[in-house]
């Protein structure tokens, strides 16, 4: 990828070329000067992350020499100082030289943070899903990931092919993922969803199943294969609370397969759903028993 040269800002343009054009995309302002040696080592850097993630923000230079009222008004003492701007405000800086890896990161946080095309197209991908849109969902997901391979765009992805049901196309995706972005967050709840419903299919029909139980109380394969069924109607406060009453029953049955099957639901869930915290709080109680 060619570097593009970064645009030089002045006093009498700052405010169009910065505070204006922040309200549209993120602005990148590197306050620099020609005798700087730690600026002339961090410009190639800016300049790559430039021409990288040029359709979410754009970087430019001020030579605080010839633009002290600027640098002073921002109170800057020291360069090389990077300012962020958004919606005509300064929102984030760094000062000094930074490796290429840690400037790639601060740009990546901010356009998860600020950049309005990045936070339309999240709403959009949300929205998508919330209407169980599954196709449109993925179709637009993998374009995003060409220019913008985040964890949160991988996440969503996985969750769109689980709704679609094509579980085989999820594995090869985590296979070429970065070990980084395997372990975030997003991404953990995701395979969390992945594990709880891609084997996730039972043989016989719920009457056939209840009948079992009813006579069997202790059979637990039946049990189990209930809270699958449940599980598939998005029933989920019944769903664990018949998993609870297997690991009640047996907390090593199967190498404590309830239990782990409760983990995944509680990840699913989200740490903030409601079932999600009393299910955890039941299963701390029966471990404890």
């Amino acid at each position: 990828m060619t570097n593009e040269p970064i645009k030089s800002v002045s006093e009498s343009t700052f405010v169009s070329d910065v505070v204006e054009k922040s309200k549209e995309k993120i602005v990148i302002v590197d306050f620099w000067a020609p005798w700087c040696g730690p600026c002339k080592a961090l410009t190639p850097i800016l300049e790559l992350q430039a021409s990288k993630k040029k359709e979410q923000l754009e970087v430019v230079k001020v030579n605080i020499d010839e633009n002290q009222a600027i640098a002073s008004q921002l109170r800057i003492q020291s360069i090389p100082a990077v300012f962020a701007f958004s919606d005509g405000q300064p929102v984030d800086a760094f000062m000094g030289a930074k490796s290429e890896p840690d400037v790639e990161k601060f740009f990546d946080a901010l356009i998860k943070k600020f950049s309005k095309k990045i936070v339309g197209e999240a709403e959009e991908i949300n929205n998508l899903l919330m209407e169980e849109r599954f196709d449109e969902a993925k179709i637009a997901l993998e374009e995003m990931i060409v220019s913008n391979p985040s964890p949160e765009n991988y996440s969503l992805l996985i969750r769109s092919i689980i709704g679609l049901g094509n579980f085989d196309e999820i594995e090869p995706i985590i296979n070429v993922l970065p070990t980084d972005t395997l372990k975030d967050n997003a991404v953990q709840a995701a395979l969390s969803s992945y594990k709880l419903l891609k084997n996730n299919k039972v043989a016989s029909s719920k009457c056939e199943i209840l009948e079992k139980i009813k006579k069997n109380s202790t059979d637990l394969d039946s049990k189990m294969d209930y809270s699958k069924l449940l599980l598939n109607e998005n029933n989920f406060s019944e769903c664990i609370d018949v998993l609870l009453e297997i690991f009640k029953q047996d907390k090593e049955w199967k190498e404590g397969l309830a239990k782990k099957q409760l983990l995944l639901i509680f990840d699913h869930l989200g740490s903030d759903d409601e079932l999600s915290k009393k299910g955890r709080r039941a299963l701390t109680s029966l471990i404890f028993v």
